[in-house]
């Protein structure tokens, strides 16, 4: 077989046909807004703004409208070495799309373009630094300045983990710093990349990796921004792939978990992906066709809700993000996994 046929390559073909299809003059369309985590009724950002002003009193302020951290996944998933013509479009499309949150300081990304009433944070420069870097869009150079700008984010004088923005250290803020363990887990292995990791070791990289693994040794619980457990599972297997220390217990809590947990297509192909980069003994190939199983006629996969605004009940999520993931769900890249 090719670096592109798995047993899943019609799957796999009409969804990327359902993400080529979708590309426009911007890119891919960011993801929507929704008041539940299915995201069975999406939003413009107009209506979720005036939605959560009426029912808790809180004007965001912007509408939440052509969101980012899609691209940036896009590019961490697709492959770069694909054979397909239309994925090598969708990585240059991506590409472009991703050079457009970049915010004034070089080396931050944003959820939300520049200009938007809304501060860079780190889990979007640390996905976007690993797609980049995927692509070979990053320079080793470059990997070491934006680590430099994760670190410098700063523990403050409770040694706790990397923040998830910047405004929370470069200023006083009645909220506090605010913290998520997915978040934290994208972080290391971004400052594990070639180039970046040459900023380590170091305190916050030290304190966010005891971050990651506590909330690894708890509860089966989601995050500040991110409802799904299946989220924190794939962000922390993800960094376990470069950080040994979570290697062993990354792979006790995939392996805590059955085909049964993962109640839709998200959630599934991000458990999926938490078996493959772990090792974990988990039931990959029932996940695979359960997922496949889901593909709806169009070639995508439904929407679901993968990320979220904090502790208000706004999620974001797109059938081109599900997609995204369903695909390289069904595509594994270590042997053993497929």
């Amino acid at each position: 077989m090719s670096a592109d046929e798995t047993v899943w390559d019609a799957a796999v073909g009409r969804g990327l046909g359902f993400l080529h299809g979708a590309l426009g003059p911007g890119g891919l369309p960011s993801a929507r807004p929704g008041l539940d985590p299915e995201l069975r009724a999406p939003l413009t950002g107009a209506d979720a703004r005036r939605r959560l002003l009426v029912s808790h009193g809180v004007d965001l302020g912007f509408d939440p409208d052509h969101e980012g951290l899609s691209a940036m996944w896009g590019l961490a998933l697709l492959r770069p070495d694909a054979e397909r013509p239309e994925e090598r479009e969708l990585v240059a499309a991506l590409a472009g799309q991703v050079q457009r949150y970049r915010h004034p300081s070089r080396h931050r990304y944003g959820l939300f373009p520049p200009g938007v009433p809304f501060a860079a944070d780190t889990g979007s420069t640390a996905v976007a630094m690993s797609g980049l870097a995927r692509h070979g869009l990053l320079a080793p150079d470059e990997a070491a300045d934006y680590a430099e700008q994760l670190l410098d984010t700063q523990i403050g004088p409770d040694d706790g983990p990397i923040p998830a923005y910047w405004e929370d250290s470069d200023q006083t803020s009645s909220r506090g710093r605010r913290y998520d363990a997915v978040i934290a887990a994208d972080i290391l292995f971004a400052l594990h990349l070639p180039g970046a990791a040459g900023r380590l070791p170091h305190p916050a990289a030290e304190a966010t990796l005891r971050y990651v693994r506590q909330h690894l040794s708890g509860p089966r619980t989601g995050t500040r921004y991110y409802a799904s457990p299946e989220a924190f599972l794939h962000a922390a297997a993800r960094a376990a792939t470069a950080v040994p220390e979570l290697a062993a217990p990354a792979r006790r809590a995939v392996e805590h978990v059955t085909t049964q947990f993962a109640d839709t297509p998200l959630e599934t192909a991000l458990l999926v992906l938490a078996g493959e980069y772990t090792g974990a003994t988990a039931d990959l190939p029932g996940l695979r066709r359960r997922l496949a199983g889901a593909q709806l006629p169009d070639g995508s996969w439904p929407a679901g809700g993968y990320f979220r605004t904090g502790n208000l009940p706004l999620y974001f999520g797109s059938p081109h993000l599900t997609t995204l993931f369903a695909v390289r769900a069904l595509r594994p890249e270590t042997p053993s996994a497929s």
